[in-house]
């Protein structure tokens, strides 16, 4: 009988309070505290605003779902550790071009920050695995982009490019654009033969994408 007058004073507070005020773990407690997505599609650039913001690229499709194209600089380039939330979209030409917008939030601003830091760290440390026999890389562009919304956008652009000994062979292209915004951070992956995206280009899809995700 104590057990049952237990359980009709426990279901009584619930009623009352929720699960908290009843004392019935602290587990489900704190889920009750859990805080509500923040992160939707909306935020990020759609194949629209990346034609026109590099018009001569001739971008024609959008994937939200399947498998997005592999990063020139694996997955710790597109985000840092303890992410609360993640999404992501590509974007291609369907022929050789392709392109990524990974966007992730963070439980503070200070993981953001950190995640930030990581991500630009990785980048200017790759090219991940070696060019082949006839081509060299270099890292041609680490700056910051002016005029961007949040706490701070930078371009970090890898280019391929054959050795004298193979003139024939095509050149590679590999620009980011990472954003931090608050608790949040974006990254645009882009990847193409040829010169690829051109600087003017570049900054215009990043200030959008800067323009777009929420802190």
């Amino acid at each position: 009988m104590k057990t049952g007058k237990t359980m009709r004073a426990a279901l009584a507070l619930v009623a009352a309070g929720g699960i908290a005020a009843a004392g019935l773990g602290t587990a489900a407690a704190s889920t009750e505290q859990v805080a509500a997505p923040v992160l939707n599609r909306t935020q990020l650039l759609t194949i629209q605003q990346v034609a026109t913001a590099d018009p001569g690229g001739k971008w024609i499709k959008q994937v939200d779902r399947g498998i997005l194209p592999k990063t020139y600089c694996g997955p710790t380039s597109t985000e840092g550790k303890r992410v609360s939330e993640r999404m992501a979209r590509g974007f291609t030409d369907d022929m050789a071009k392709y392109g990524a917008q990974y966007v992730s939030r963070y439980p503070d601003t200070a993981t953001a920050k950190a995640a930030y830091a990581s991500i630009k760290a990785t980048l200017k440390s790759c090219p991940a695995g070696k060019p082949a026999p006839t081509h060299t890389r270099r890292l041609t562009v680490n700056r910051v982009v002016a005029g961007a919304a949040g706490d701070g956008t930078v371009v970090i652009r890898w280019y391929d490019y054959p050795l004298p000994s193979d003139p024939g062979s095509e050149d590679g292209a590999f620009p980011y654009a990472v954003t931090l915004k608050g608790r949040t951070v974006s990254v645009l992956a882009f990847s193409s033969m040829g010169q690829g995206m051109s600087r003017p280009n570049v900054d215009k899809v990043a200030r959008l994408a800067a323009a777009k995700i929420t802190r």
